[in-house]
């Protein structure tokens, strides 16, 4: 049976310079959790819109339910316009308010209790109604709580993403939000000391520290696991992390050892990367 993982958050369009995109990170996972085998089910909201219109009829295509995606009145679905350096790296910029700030608490909470698995992320937070409803689900008892700390300025409050990682029982964070949340440097090959750190702030046991082309390091309960990232040429980074934490998401579940899943959830994340959109075509055989 195909594992059950509720994706909170954001529903948005990428604004690139290749076009317009689908997205919004907790999407992003549902839709590659769902090219790798899972059952996916996206909490979110669009607005009442023709962008809000054309997102479900997409998420639809991409073989996810559209039943707990609230349609909300008077405010218009997501956007986010994406920039990218020279080296193809993304930063965001979200415009407010809009639909998937305030996703219904209701229909999230009916279901929690029957997954395996809860992805959240940091941005989802923003608003104080949504911030409400996660804080509820994290309470729920028996799904993985799988928390993918995303730096959004001006949308990140280190303290408030610090209470929220009390109840999860997995981090994935980069180099950035590793020093951002243990004010520590991070430049060394494999940091034990900020992700130690990290853990006694937090009580999470266990933390996936993504490094981009550097690969990634995965941390539990203080035994570390390497894996190299696969050179490629870089187009844009949006989606590279959520393929990578659909990955580790599954392997997760099924109670996978790091050093089998790690290197598996670098490769994905690194093609993603090479190509254009945060969920491109992909044969998901090529990354078992």
């Amino acid at each position: 049976m195909a594992r059950k993982i509720l994706c909170f958050g954001e529903v948005l369009w990428d604004c690139l310079p290749a076009g317009l995109f689908l997205g919004g990170a907790p999407l992003n996972v549902a839709s590659h959790l769902k090219r790798l085998g899972a059952d996916p089910i996206m909490a979110s909201a669009v607005g009442s819109d023709v962008l809000g219109e054309e997102a479900l009829s997409r998420v639809r295509k991409r073989g996810l339910t559209i039943t707990e995606i609230a349609v909300i009145e008077g405010v218009p679905t997501g956007t986010a316009h994406v920039d990218l350096d020279a080296d193809g790296v993304a930063s965001y910029r979200f415009p407010e308010p809009c639909a998937w700030d305030a996703v219904p608490a209701a229909p999230a909470l009916a279901i929690a209790k029957d997954v395996d698995a809860i992805v959240f992320g940091t941005l989802a937070a923003r608003s104080d109604a949504n911030e409400a409803t996660l804080e509820a689900l994290l309470e729920v008892d028996g799904p993985l709580k799988i928390f993918d700390v995303n730096i959004r300025p001006p949308y990140f409050d280190r303290l408030n993403a610090s209470v929220l990682a009390q109840k999860a029982d997995v981090l994935k964070v980069n180099d950035e939000e590793l020093e951002e949340l243990t004010g520590m440097d991070v430049a060394d090959d494999l940091p034990e000391g900020p992700l130690q750190l990290l853990s006694t702030i937090t009580g999470v046991r266990r933390i996936c520290l993504t490094r981009g082309k550097a690969g990634a390091v995965f941390w539990d309960h203080g035994n570390t696991t390497v894996a190299e990232s696969p050179e490629v040429e870089v187009k844009d980074t949006v989606g590279a992390g959520d393929a990578f934490t659909a990955a580790i998401t599954l392997a997760l579940i099924e109670g996978e050892s790091a050093d089998k899943f790690l290197s598996r959830a670098c490769k994905l994340g690194a093609y993603i990367a090479s190509q254009d959109g945060a969920v491109p075509e992909y044969d998901p055989t090529s990354f078992a």
